[in-house]
């Protein structure tokens, strides 16, 4: 399977980044802009809420609901995206989860970085790096733009703040073999989702939230 996102148009008011973040709003106390979500039928959007937080007031809040009867894939996501001059070495952040029924084998949380670039070793349209945060422990589906990083805790951990930390730079030139020098620009994504459903399995259910979301050096 070929993963080929697109990018989905939307207007925002500028908003300010703490220093070195190039995401803007990054504790979402502006509220949602310039985060997205995709306009896909698997996709569902996220909420802002002052519920919980790991910094400030608020955090982004992404609730899944599904019921035994669903099947296939669906995601509940935040995405922004950036276009800097040198490619980031990292990306952090917090995430929480407050309710969890599993509702599929494949249930669970991650981080998905997208560079579309030049080709690095195949003309692909763009290269992506999924970071599995919590709920399953092996790679959830086999993609061939994308490469699987088991970086996380697979039993879910609810009711605190869990911090991420990747060394970006370095993991995509050991998964993809080099540093896209020619890219045009970077979508992450965080989410929540179940992969390959089928029908009987039990109502899929998550609360969770993301916030402090960190792209710099």
């Amino acid at each position: 399977m070929l993963v080929t996102a697109q990018c989905t148009s939307q207007s925002y008011k500028s908003k300010i980044a703490s220093p070195q973040n190039l995401l803007l709003n990054e504790s979402f106390e502006a509220g949602k802009d310039p985060w997205f979500a995709l306009a896909t039928p698997n996709w569902e959007n996220f909420e802002i809420t002052d519920r919980y937080a790991s910094h400030g007031r608020h955090s982004a809040y992404l609730g899944l609901r599904a019921p035994s009867s669903a099947v296939g894939t669906k995601i509940v996501g935040v995405i922004q995206e950036v276009s800097p001059s040198a490619f980031p070495r990292r990306l952090s952040g917090f995430y929480r989860v407050e309710r969890w029924r599993r509702g599929a084998q494949k249930q669970y949380l991650q981080v998905v970085v997208i560079v579309f670039a030049d080709p690095i070793n195949k003309p692909f349209p763009n290269y992506q790096l999924r970071y599995v945060l919590s709920g399953i422990d092996r790679p959830p589906l086999q993609i061939v733009n994308a490469k699987y990083v088991m970086s996380g805790i697979p039993e879910i951990q609810g009711g605190r703040w869990i911090k991420f930390d990747f060394d970006l730079y370095s993991d995509l030139r050991r998964h993809w073999g080099q540093v896209p020098k020619g890219f045009t620009k970077i979508r992450v994504l965080f989410e929540v989702r179940y992969d390959e459903k089928t029908a009987g399995e039990d109502d899929a259910v998550a609360d969770v939230y993301y916030d402090d979301l960190y792209v710099g050096e």
